[in-house]
């Protein structure tokens, strides 16, 4: 080993060469012309000017990697990854939900009072139910390749009808889609006021939870409902 006086220079002695090779999968050679300092050094003196790459300022702004996105919503139940102006600034009048829901989960019933919604089915299959103004409900399956859509203010929501995973992509015509799920909607009103719309007494209204966020996904307790 080569000894050095404190702040002295010299040459990286052999034994730290063959490491630094093995480590980087090179030459030892190649490093004998790197020196070491016994010295701290604070600064240090670069020959030339700084070389900046010329794609290191310009990020693709027309690029993101949801599926690298830690997701805002992920529960044992399902989970949901979303590409939002807040991530993604370039999305100006849209936005998109990328959902996947295992079979003891469920899309809570819900509707989006400023936004329509397009979902793509990537795998899995689903029953879709939508009410519409007139009060009666459309109900239908999905599987890996459809597509189906959801007009502005339509309440629906969307279960796992087969062993797999769903897994489907959601698009919004607006940057921050908000939507109002039940389980919020009747956490809005008093308990009175809801055993009358449902015309029943107050002892006989469930123990409805207190939810003061909308959950978007909640765990299914109970099984499938064959006859919907």
């Amino acid at each position: 080993m080569i000894k050095t006086k404190p702040g002295l220079i010299s040459v990286i002695h052999a034994g730290l060469r063959m490491d630094l090779g093995n480590t980087f999968t090179l030459p030892a050679a190649d490093f004998i012309p790197l020196k070491r300092s016994t010295a701290s050094a604070i600064l240090v003196r670069r020959d030339g000017p700084a070389t900046v790459p010329a794609n290191a300022a310009y990020p693709d702004p027309r690029k993101f990697g949801i599926a690298r996105e830690t997701p805002p919503i992920d529960h044992p139940y399902g989970s949901a990854r979303v590409a939002r102006s807040q991530f993604w600034p370039a999305l100006k009048h849209l936005a998109m939900y990328s959902i996947l829901i295992p079979e003891n989960g469920m899309r809570e019933p819900h509707w989006h009072p400023d936004t329509a919604e397009m979902g793509y089915v990537h795998k899995g299959r689903a029953r879709m139910s939508v009410l519409d103004p007139g009060g009666s409900v459309d109900t239908y399956e999905l599987e890996p390749g459809d597509t189906y859509f959801i007009p502005r203010s339509y309440p629906h929501q969307i279960e796992v009808i087969g062993e797999e995973d769903i897994h489907f992509l959601v698009f919004f015509d607006q940057p921050m889609p908000a939507d109002i799920g039940y389980r919020a909607s009747t956490s809005a009103v008093s308990r009175e006021v809801l055993a009358a719309a449902f015309g029943v007494s107050l002892g006989a209204l469930p123990p409805l939870p207190l939810t003061t966020e909308d959950p978007l996904i909640v765990p299914r307790v109970n099984a499938l409902d064959p006859e919907a």
